[in-house]
C-alpha cells in the first residue's frame, strides 16, 4: 500500500511538473561568478553608508517589476503608494547585505530571467568599480581594465558603444511608466542619480576619510529625492554629466552605465504598457528589445547607434541641491 502511494505521488509530481513546463519555457540559469580580486567587498568594508545605500536599490527594480507585472500595471495606488513605500521601508531599515532579488520578484524572474541577469551583470561591474575606487590598490586603472575586459566577456554583456537614448525613448509604449507612475519613475531615477554621481567624487578624495566625507553632501542629496520624488525631471541622469571625469577616462564604462539606465526605463515602459496585455507578449519584447538594442551581441547589426557628434538624449540632468557634487544648469530638454 505505502508502495502505491508512494509511486502515485510520483505520478501526481511528474504530471504537475509537464504542465508548468509546458505553461512556461525553461531558461537555463547561467549566471556567472563575479571577478575574484583582493579588493572585493571594499566598498562594504570601507565605506558602510555608501554600500547601504546600494543594497536598498537592488531591492527598489525589483520590488517595482514584481508589482508591475502582478498588478498588470492597472492599480496606480499599488504602485505609487503600496510598492514605492515598501521600497522606501527597505531603503531606511539600512540593509547591510544586498538583497536576494529571486525573492523579491519570483514571477519577473521567471518570466525573464536573461533581462534579469542582463542587469545583474551591468551592476556587478559597478559594485566592482565602487570596490576598486574605495579600495587602497595603487593601480586602479588597470584594475579597472581588467573588470571592464572580464564583463565583456559576458554573453549577457550590455553594449558599451553609445546608443541614441532619445529614438530607444520612442517605441509605441515609451513613457507609459513615467506618465503613469511618475513618483516611483522619479524614484528610480534618484536611484541612477545616486549611482553614478558617486564616481568623481570618489575618484578625486585622496584617502578614505576623504571619501567618507565627499560622499556626505550626496547622500544627502539623495535623501531628499526620497522624501520628495523629482517629479520635475523629464529624462534620466547621465553618467558624463554627473561624473564627466569618469566618463571621460572610461567612456566605455559609462556608455554601459547609461544604456543600462535606459534599459531598464524600456522594461518598465514593457511592463506598464497597455499595448502588450499578455506575460507572454511582454516577455516577448523584453527579449526582442534586450537582445537586439542592448546586448554587445547585436553591434553588427544595432541601428541604434549615435554617430560622433550628435545628441542621444534630451538636455542636461537635473540640477541637484546647491554646491552639491554633480551640480548642473538644470534640465533643458524635451522628454514629456
Amino acid at each position: 500500500m505505502r508502495t502505491r502511494q508512494l509511486l502515485a505521488l510520483f505520478g501526481v509530481t511528474i504530471l504537475i511538473a509537464g504542465i508548468t513546463g509546458a505553461c512556461a519555457p525553461v531558461e537555463q540559469r547561467d549566471k556567472r561568478f563575479y571577478y575574484r580580486a583582493l579588493w572585493n567587498f571594499a566598498l562594504r568594508e570601507q565605506l558602510k553608508e555608501l554600500d547601504i545605500e546600494f543594497n536598498g536599490v537592488d531591492f527598489g527594480h525589483s520590488n517595482l517589476y514584481e508589482n508591475l507585472l502582478l498588478t498588470g500595471a492597472k492599480d496606480v495606488s499599488a504602485i505609487e503608494d503600496r510598492a514605492r513605500k515598501e521600497t522606501l521601508r527597505f531603503i531606511y531599515s539600512r540593509p547591510v547585505l544586498n538583497p536576494n532579488e529571486e525573492a523579491i520578484a519570483p514571477n519577473y524572474m521567471k518570466l525573464a530571467w536573461k533581462a534579469q541577469n542582463t542587469f545583474d551583470e551591468a551592476h556587478a561591474l559597478h559594485r566592482a568599480t565602487y570596490d576598486i575606487y574605495v579600495s587602497d590598490i595603487e593601480d586602479k586603472k588597470t584594475a579597472i581594465h581588467n573588470v571592464l575586459a572580464f564583463y565583456k566577456e559576458s554573453q549577457y554583456a550590455i553594449t558599451a558603444k553609445q546608443l541614441d537614448h532619445q529614438r530607444l525613448d520612442t517605441f509605441p509604449y515609451s513613457k507609459s511608466f513615467r506618465r503613469k507612475f511618475p513618483l516611483f519613475n522619479a524614484t528610480i531615477w534618484a536611484y541612477h542619480y545616486l549611482q553614478v554621481v558617486v564616481y568623481d567624487a570618489l575618484a578625486v578624495a585622496p584617502d578614505l576619510p576623504a571619501k567618507q566625507k565627499a560622499v556626505e553632501p550626496i547622500l544627502r542629496t539623495y535623501h531628499g529625492y526620497l522624501q520628495k520624488p523629482p517629479v520635475e525631471w523629464t529624462f534620466m541622469p547621465m553618467t558624463a554629466e554627473l561624473s564627466p571625469k569618469f566618463a571621460a577616462e572610461y567612456p566605455e564604462i559609462a556608455n554601459i552605465f547609461d544604456n543600462l539606465h535606459m534599459m531598464h526605463d524600456n522594461i518598465s515602459d514593457i511592463l506598464t504598457s497597455d499595448l502588450l496585455p499578455t506575460w507572454e507578449g511582454k516577455r516577448q519584447e523584453i527579449y526582442r528589445v534586450t537582445q537586439t538594442y542592448y546586448w554587445t551581441s547585436a553591434d553588427a547589426t544595432n541601428p541604434f547607434f549615435v554617430r560622433e557628434g550628435q545628441p542621444h538624449h534630451s538636455g542636461l540632468t537635473p540640477g541637484v541641491e546647491p554646491g552639491a557634487p554633480g551640480e548642473q544648469s538644470g534640465h533643458s530638454g524635451g522628454h514629456q
